[in-house]
């Protein structure tokens, strides 16, 4: 070791202020100028014990937060606390994530490990939750952890750490929104790591090794699987800490949790096998109230009765909007279809050929298809006011009906718990799907992948599943513990909405494939039955047996491009 390097290292560590103390000096440069590194360098004195300890306080910080800190503390003492209360946790939580992920990267550069992605424990508990029968996760570790520290700390949040050190693992360490402390459990350290870096956790706010030797390697192992990795590349990290740095920390998009506008929807049925509601292509809500059907504009709030079917003491059991809507199909309780014109407010065709109550309703340009209780799917066309096809498939009521977005596939749901999928030219199903245990009548195909269908079941089976009908699999399935309604896509992002009966009642946003909970939004006391998406894809309307029509904002149009402020991502500075 050289005198000089040596004596600024003895003198940084018996506290003498000197422009050459900083431990960002290098050895082999000369007094002056100064050059600094972009590694941090632990201080090489095997006299102090406190050279082999990572200084948890400075982590806590970040290596450039004094500043900020300080003007953080000021504004929060200026600040009242009701009016500081959104603010301070929203800073928390970033300095908590910043902090996680400067400890992070510490580890993957010192200690070898392999920490390359970052999640958020509650969107991780929602995957738990829901896929215990697909993705087979280890839960034990969140577990524990949770439980030392709800018992040793009162303010205490858990963020999840995902490590490729171990396969598929999932291994989680708790942070102490009070010290910003970091217990990592040993599944952090790779199978090589874990036989000479063995951590010891005696004291809560100090982060060792019993091998000292180990902290002054320059490098970290690489992983020569790794094809993440290129060995021509000069940056000075290692993969998995670049792959940490790119990946987004931000916090999913925040979905409100209370409707912007109830409609009161007096005798609004509670019937599982109707479909009362749809949203139109020029932005009028259609729904059927007993008798009635009446229409609500979004664009000026107005109500108008489109008809009226006392006189014939019948009651409407569907309601479809066309593709332009232009026509609005009206399904009744005795078996018949009505074609109504929206602009002049008349009947323009009737079809009385089904002998039991249409519950589902599903257009394929000018032609309607209709499913009903007797267990028939029948092709009209509304300009020749003939019937061109009769489908018989289900062995008991029809009650989903969706067209895929090319307008190819047909898919339908019946309470003999099958969904089958038809085409345009053959009157038999060309795939079969029994998985669900109850009445399929969620149904639901993508519009960003083809083929791609998701259907869900009643009571008994409470299942959301996918299937790919390009070669009639089945994807996956999540059970949701609830009755499923209805699904809904969304139109520009790939997402997914869903509206459940017994025994929740309530709405759940779903990332797709991940089957992340985005959002569980909850108001309605009956099961929510209803569904419709806005024209523009950013809305939904949702309707129950409480008789109300709440709107909700779930989507968005795009993913927001904001880039982060934090001091970690070293992508949107200019060095």
């Amino acid at each position: 070791m050289e005198p000089d390097f040596e004596r600024r290292l003895i003198r940084s560590m018996s506290g003498c202020s000197s422009v050459s103390s900083s431990p960002f000096s290098s050895p082999i440069s000369s007094p002056s100028p100064i050059k600094h590194s972009d590694r941090f360098i632990p201080l090489r004195s095997l006299s102090q014990p406190s050279a082999f300890y990572i200084d948890q306080e400075q982590i806590h910080k970040g290596p450039m937060s004094d500043k900020k800190s300080s003007r953080e503390s000021s504004s929060n003492t200026n600040t009242g606390t009701n009016s500081s209360t959104t603010t301070g946790t929203t800073v928390a939580a970033d300095r908590a994530k910043d902090m996680l992920t400067y400890q992070a990267l510490l580890q993957n550069e010192m200690f070898g490990t392999h920490i390359d992605c970052l999640y958020d424990e509650q969107h991780l508990q929602n995957a738990y939750s829901n896929g215990n029968s697909n993705h087979h996760h280890t839960t034990g570790t969140t577990n524990q952890t949770g439980n030392n520290d709800t018992n040793n700390n009162v303010g205490t949040t858990t963020t999840t750490v995902v490590g490729q050190g171990l396969g598929s693992q999932i291994h989680t360490t708790a942070i102490s929104a009070i010290n910003g402390i970091l217990t990592p459990s040993p599944g952090f350290l790779s199978q090589s790591c874990q036989q000479h870096l063995p951590y010891t956790n005696s004291n809560s706010n100090l982060l060792r090794t019993r091998d000292p030797n180990t902290i002054f390697r320059y490098c970290a192992r690489r992983n020569r699987d790794d094809l993440h990795y290129s060995p021509y590349s000069l940056s000075p990290l290692s993969p998995a800490s670049i792959r940490l740095l790119r990946s987004p920390r931000k916090q999913l998009r925040k979905i409100p949790k209370t409707p912007f506008k109830v409609l009161d929807a007096p005798e609004l049925q509670d019937d599982f096998y109707l479909n009362l509601v749809d949203w139109s292509s020029t932005n009028i809500l259609a729904v059927g109230l007993n008798a009635s059907v009446y229409l609500w504009n979004a664009n000026t709030s107005n109500v108008t009765r489109l008809c009226d079917l006392q006189t014939e003491s019948d009651t409407v059991t569907s309601v479809a909007w066309s593709d332009r809507g232009q026509y609005v199909a009206v399904g009744t309780h005795k078996g018949i279809v009505q074609i109504w014109d929206v602009a002049t407010n008349r009947k323009t065709v009737s079809f009385p050929r089904h002998t039991a109550r249409v519950g589902a309703l599903a257009w394929n340009d000018l032609c309607i298809y209709s499913g009903s209780r007797d267990r028939f799917i029948l092709q009209n066309d509304t300009r020749s006011n003939k019937q061109e096809r009769k489908l018989a498939g289900h062995r008991q009521e029809v009650c989903g009906l969706k067209w895929s977005p090319d307008r190819q596939l047909l898919a339908s749901g019946g309470n003999d718990n099958r969904l089958l999928v038809w085409n345009q030219s053959c009157s038999n199903p060309i795939q079969v799907y029994t998985d669900h245990t109850a009445a399929v009548k969620a149904i639901a195909w993508s519009p960003h992948q083809q083929g791609l269908l998701a259907s869900g079941g009643g009571t008994a089976d409470r299942h959301i599943r996918f299937w790919n009908t390009l070669t009639a699999q089945n994807l996956q399935s999540i059970d949701t513990g609830s009755q499923v309604c209805n699904l809904a896509w969304s139109k520009h992002t790939n997402e997914l909405v869903s509206t459940h009966g017994y025994s929740q009642h309530q709405i759940v946003v779903w990332k797709y494939p991940s089957m992340l909970q985005l959002a569980r939004l909850t108001g309605h006391t009956f099961r929510v039955l209803y569904l419709a998406v806005s024209p523009d894809g950013e809305s939904i309307v949702t309707g129950a047996g409480d008789e109300t029509l709440r709107f909700w904002n779930v989507f968005t149009k795009c993913r927001a491009n904001k880039e982060s402020d934090s001091v970690l991502n070293l992508f949107n500075k200019i060095r």
